[in-house]
């Protein structure tokens, strides 16, 4: 799902108007010293900060910043912008821009940030830069690993907070599925709990969960011999998974529900599905919708994640569909568009993907099976005093078996970039089969062999150490947030999660 980063300058220009002398240091303020700043460890579109606490009760941080790298200096003639009143460590300031250096401090104040506070800390400076460049596994030592060494197809990002009203950590949660049938949640992607057996997400005779997806407060998860379930905030379902809902503004943790299907099309045959997607991310101003691909060319669509149907007025090749996406990214002609075997493509202009699928791929060169893709955004340069201009291509990207790479400007016309680079070198292909493809902050590619190549354009691509060993990598996801651009500050540290064979999961900073 589309992170959209430029957002952030918003986010800073609307920080800017917070006066700089409230919370500074004078008479009347916090006499407790002054806090130490010991950390600032940059991320994709933000820092996270930790300090220490002084022993005394009854105070409040208030984070300070500055994008500059000469230092934050709070007070009524200081150069300092407000971000967070009622701050605890760690604190993750979202909302910056990825490349641009940062200046951090704090201090404390008695509980009326208008009032004068105590002597500010060190000052830190931080550089926030796209995440895939650090990857990290799940091991023994960094929590709970999924058991029983599952193969991992799918894995979805789950964030009530949105729909329901204050943040709350606990309303978020990464859920993985697989072989067995194997269902596993993770607040952080590194510490993984094993749901209990759920039967209305078991496939008949047999089989794997292979993609789950989260959207309009429902989980949808899907896989062999017809598998559809789903865990959601809906009518018929009020619980979501590992939440329940208790009256606003109290959220309490519940045992997972999850559900089967509760209509599905007639006639439906024994297909296997292998994506599921929708047309929500956070910000979208759409009606609820969700499509899953599978076997045969099959499509389904969904209002709220629990009542399927055929499409209407398609008409497509009759090939098995291993990827589909959403375009969140402002591109012509196109509203989903799905890739499968031998270099298939086929799109629909319906926003609710309910109707008129058709080959979408006029001009293709590959023959390959295509098992991922998605888009970059289309946007006309934005400006803010101070910060440069940031311009996003239009651009579809495709990937799959033998390596291959598709970039396609219209979803029509695809083929392999001519300026296409591993590391700066130049290739016609990537050395290994992709898996799956993401768009956050930039291109996630993930496949054989543990791979990982990351990408701003599409076209030159960088190798990342994933630590994931020879394992195969089916599926990558990302926080989508609530607010802008990577989740609430103080929430939720924006990465990629990626799973795959062997109960492997790994989360890319």
């Amino acid at each position: 799902m589309l992170k959209r980063q430029w957002s952030g300058m918003v986010a800073a220009a609307l920080a800017a108007l917070v006066i700089s002398g409230c919370g500074g240091g004078g008479s009347g303020g916090s006499s407790a010293p002054a806090p130490v700043l010991q950390s600032a460890v940059p991320g994709d579109g933000q820092v996270t900060l930790t300090w220490s606490s002084p022993p005394n009760g009854g105070l409040y941080y208030w984070v300070w910043w500055i994008q500059s790298t000469l230092g934050v200096t709070i007070g009524p003639s200081g150069n300092a912008v407000g971000a967070q009143v009622n701050a605890a460590s760690p604190f993750v300031m979202s909302s910056l821009l990825n490349g641009l250096p940062y200046s951090f401090a704090i201090n404390t104040h008695l509980g009326n940030p208008n009032s004068a506070g105590g002597p500010q800390s060190n000052s830190l400076p931080a550089t926030p830069r796209f995440a895939g460049s650090t990857w990290a596994p799940c091991t023994a030592t960094s929590g709970a690993c999924p058991t029983g060494a599952p193969t991992l197809y799918g894995v979805s990002f789950g964030d009530n907070a949105g729909l329901l009203g204050p943040d709350n950590g606990s309303l978020r949660n990464y859920l993985a599925v697989g072989t067995g049938p194997n269902m596993f949640i993770s607040t952080d992607s590194m510490k993984w709990t094993a749901l209990p057996p759920q039967p209305a997400c078991t496939p008949p005779s047999g089989g794997s969960l292979r993609t789950t997806d989260y959207g309009w407060g429902t989980y949808v998860v899907a896989g062999d011999n017809g598998t559809l379930c789903f865990s959601g905030l809906t009518v018929v379902n009020p619980t979501a998974v590992g939440l329940a809902y208790a009256g606003p503004p109290t959220f309490t943790p519940a045992d997972a529900k999850w559900y089967p299907a509760t209509t599905m099309p007639p006639n439906l045959g024994n297909v296997n599905f292998y994506a599921v997607t929708t047309n929500q991310n956070g910000w979208a101003a759409l009606m609820g919708a969700h499509v899953v691909v599978g076997s045969k060319a099959t499509i389904l669509w969904s209002g709220d994640g629990q009542n399927w149907a055929y499409t209407v007025g398609s008409s497509i090749p009759t090939n098995d569909l291993y990827g589909v996406t959403f375009n969140f990214c402002a591109l012509p002609f196109w509203s989903w568009v799905a890739v499968g075997t031998n270099g298939t493509i086929i799109a629909t202009p319906d926003p609710n993907g309910a109707t008129s699928w058709t080959n979408a791929g006029i001009k293709t060169t590959t023959t390959e099976n295509l098992h991922g893709v998605a888009c970059t955004m289309n946007s006309a340069p934005s400006t803010v005093p101070g910060y440069p201009p940031l311009l996003f291509l239009p651009l579809w990207v495709a990937a799959g078996d033998g390596g291959a790479l598709q970039t396609s400007i219209d979803g029509m016309n695809w083929s392999t970039p001519s300026n296409f680079t591993i590391d700066n070198v130049p290739v016609t292909h990537f050395p290994v089969g992709i898996k799956a493809l993401n768009f956050g902050t930039q291109f996630v590619a993930v496949g054989d062999s543990g791979s990982v190549f990351t990408s701003i354009d599409g076209a030159t691509w960088t190798s990342q150490a994933s630590n994931a060993g020879n394992n195969t990598l089916y599926a990558i996801t990302q926080p989508q947030g609530s607010t802008i651009p990577n989740g609430f500050m103080g929430a939720v540290p924006y990465g990629y999660t990626a799973v795959g064979s062997n109960g492997i999961t790994i989360f890319g900073r």
